[in-house]
């Protein structure tokens, strides 16, 4: 029956893999950042613990999620000589708070800023993210999918077109 149900998930996500036609740009004022997105997401926005705002821009489905989290980070933010520490902290958090297996690591460059591309095992899915910390914010940027939809067009296209805009491209390394 798990069989069944696998095949069914990864059907559908194929399918929906190959409709999405509309895409939403994503492009908020003093930001810093541009993304598309399958359609219109969901805007949340709220108080982080330190008092940051986290912002996230959310599309979900019954096959995929795509998700653009935005974290402000206190005054001073973080320095230089810290940003890989941090990169793995945040790598290891997320991916320890759903409970999912690292699969792939690969550090990369956003915009001038040194990032992480992350491809996770959660719960049966595939967890892929690229996270960056540029312009005194985390930006990270997450789809949720079927194994079958790792790399369809659909996916590649959204974590691909991520892009940091103004003064928090071509930042410090």
């Amino acid at each position: 029956m798990r069989i069944l149900i696998a095949i069914a998930l990864a059907l559908a996500v194929q399918t929906a893999e190959c409709t999405a036609e509309t895409w939403e740009l994503v492009k908020p004022d003093g930001l810093g950042f541009s993304v598309e997105l399958p359609e219109k997401p969901e805007f949340n926005e709220e108080q982080g613990d330190d008092g940051g705002k986290i912002r996230t821009y959310a599309v979900k489905s019954t096959t995929a999620a795509y998700d653009v989290t935005i974290y402000d980070l206190p005054e001073g933010g973080i320095e230089s000589d810290d940003i890989d520490r941090v990169l793995d902290n945040i790598r290891d958090r997320t991916i320890g708070g759903v409970r999912g297996e690292l699969k792939a690591e690969t550090k990369i460059d956003i915009g001038g800023h040194k990032a992480r591309d992350l491809t996770a095992d959660v719960m049966g899915m595939v967890w892929r993210s690229k996270i960056v910390i540029a312009n005194n914010k985390i930006y990270q940027i997450v789809a949720i999918i079927s194994k079958a939809a790792e790399h369809a067009e659909t996916t590649e296209k959204y974590l691909s077109s991520f892009k940091l805009l103004g003064e928090a491209a071509g930042g410090a390394k």
